[in-house]
């Protein structure tokens, strides 16, 4: 299982992904060959975007890219990202109180933060 958590203002959700469903999102993505930066941009833009909407207001073209990209983003720190970027496991992601960006971070560095 894959999990990935995101903050906005007091907004807060967490998105768990079977091993499987990741799998088969990730090699169909990959297969078409996608520009990996353009790839990163949008899956923030999406969850951006989705996490200031209403559960009731999301239809399911906006469920599909919200798994598409929190599958893509799970795989570029895991997969793609390297030295310093690179996150084993799960991810945070805490959108910026001014809205211009987004800091991903390891959830298990915050677990760690909660037991001291």
């Amino acid at each position: 299982m894959i999990t990935v958590y995101y903050k906005s203002g007091n907004a807060q959700w967490k998105y768990e992904l079977e091993q499987s469903e990741y799998e088969y999102i990730i090699k169909n993505v990959l297969e078409d060959q996608p520009d990996l930066q353009e790839m990163f941009d949008d899956s923030l833009e999406i969850l951006r975007d989705v996490s200031a909407m209403d559960e009731d207001e999301m239809e399911e073209d906006d469920q599909i890219d919200q798994t598409i990209a929190i599958a893509y983003l799970w795989h570029y720190f895991n997969v793609i990202a390297e030295g310093d970027d690179r996150i084993q496991g799960d991810l945070v992601l805490v959108e910026d109180e001014d809205g211009t960006g987004v800091t991903i971070l390891p959830a298990a560095a915050l677990e760690e933060e909660d037991e001291e």
